[in-house]
Order: structure tokens, then C-alpha cells, then sequence
């Protein structure tokens, strides 16, 4: 399939920002380590582009956006960075497809309502499975999504969950049902499943159809992601979500 896609490639290549945000790390190894496990992490975004989009946050004060590479420069910069388009790039095979990008705060219990108050809402969210169960996503034959903390994350606040070297052959149970219990996860995988914590900044690749979730967030947290594909059209234009 991906050869057919190299093939007859009618994808306009994605217009790249040269900056170069990301000295610290190269392309292949990243590239090979979602080969292998279908994630990689140990990355980080600098510190003045986190700032800058939270302070987009801060001035546009909606709990969740659709797209905000459209609006936000510092996220757009990112989604076109030829490093990561690169990445994209070589682990797709193909010329990748700038998908989606989404922007979400989470709070848990514990976050004060000073924190929430002053997000604007929209009943426009497009309806979803839930994010905390284990689930893996088709947004193309192949896709990539890189996750973003834009604020720290320990175990309290929501960390990100996955299950190494599940984006291979699933089984005929996988795909019938994409949502799987915590129980059978550990069951089925044990210590292949990998909780991902980290400062502000932490950058996280992951095979969209490796089984991850959310934790529950009992604090609060920003994540950005951005999702790439192969040949899926992007999605409709999609107000701010909330």
C-alpha cells in the first residue's frame, strides 16, 4: 500500500519551516524506533515555543482547539519544522498530509476553579470513544501523531499511556474491538506498557494505531498534538472546540 502511495504521490509536499528548533536529535532514530516499537520519546521543544503557546492559551481562553496551527504561529512552526516533516516523511514512505492538530487542557479533581473559569465552550466537539480506556486509531492505512506537554506531567496530571510494539499485525479480536481494558492490557502485554511522564516541552512520536489512552487527570495539563498521514483528505473546517 505504501508502495502504491509512492507511486501515484499526487500530494502537494507540505510547506516547511527551517528553523532549526530541534539541534539535539536526528532524524533516523527516531524514525527507527517507531519501526520497532511504534513510539519514540527522550525530546523536547524549547522552552520559548512552549511559552508561546501558552500564551496563546492564555489570550484566546478556550479548553480545546481544532487546528490551532491555522491561528497559532509557534504551533504551525512546529507542524512544518523540516526536521519532524522528515520523520513524517521517512516513517510514512510517502509525502505526508499535515492532518490535524488539537490543542487541550484537562483538569482532574484537584485543578481550582479559578483555573477552569474563563474557558469558553462549544457543544461542536465532534463525538469520540474514551480517551481513557486503551484504544488504537485508523486515521490512515500509516499515520503519525507527535504529542506535546505544554505544561509538566507526573503521574497526576493525565500522563499519556501506550503499549510498546503494538502498531504491527493485530489480531482478528483487535480489530473487531479497538477499545481494550485496562485488565486485558496487562494481562496481554505487561511491561510493555509504557507511561510516559515528563517536563514542559516533552515531545512523544507515536504509530496512531499503537493501544494508548490518557490517564485520568486528577491536576491539570496542556497537550498539543499533531497528527500526519498518508492520503486522507485533512478535515473540514471545525470551529474552536471546547
Amino acid at each position: 500500500m505504501v508502495r502504491y502511495y509512492q507511486r501515484r504521490n499526487y500530494v502537494q509536499p507540505i510547506r516547511i519551516e527551517r528553523q532549526d528548533i530541534f539541534q539535539k536529535f536526528d532524524v533516523d532514530p527516531v524514525v527507527h524506533s517507531l519501526n520497532e516499537r511504534g513510539y519514540a520519546n527522550g525530546w523536547e521543544i524549547p522552552e520559548e515555543y512552549v511559552s508561546r503557546i501558552v500564551q496563546y492559551t492564555k489570550d484566546t481562553k478556550f479548553l480545546k482547539y481544532w487546528n490551532p496551527h491555522r491561528e497559532c504561529e509557534a504551533i504551525d512552526q512546529i507542524a512544518r519544522n523540516e526536521k519532524l516533516v522528515e520523520i513524517a516523511r521517512q516513517y510514512l514512505g510517502a509525502e505526508p498530509i499535515l492532518w490535524l492538530s488539537q490543542l487541550k487542557w484537562s483538569f482532574g479533581d484537584q485543578a481550582s476553579k479559578e483555573e477552569r473559569q474563563g474557558l469558553l465552550s462549544s457543544n461542536n466537539e465532534p463525538e469520540q470513544h474514551d480517551g481513557d480506556a486503551f484504544h488504537y486509531d485508523t486515521l490512515d492505512f500509516k499515520s503519525l501523531t507527535i504529542f506535546i506537554y505544554l505544561t509538566d506531567v507526573d503521574a497526576s496530571c493525565g500522563p499519556h499511556v501506550l503499549i510498546e510494539n503494538t502498531h504491527n499485525a493485530k489480531s482478528f479480536r483487535d480489530i473487531c474491538q479497538i477499545i481494550l481494558s485496562d485488565t486485558a492490557a496487562r494481562q496481554r502485554f505487561g511491561d510493555r506498557i509504557k507511561v510516559i511522564l515528563g517536563k514542559k516541552g516533552t515531545m512523544l512520536f507515536e504509530e496512531t494505531s499503537t493501544f494508548h489512552k490518557a490517564s485520568r487527570c486528577q491536576t491539570k495539563r496542556l497537550m498539543l498534538s499533531i497528527d500526519y498521514v498518508l492520503q486522507r483528505s485533512p478535515p473540514p473546517e471545525h470551529p474552536v472546540l471546547a
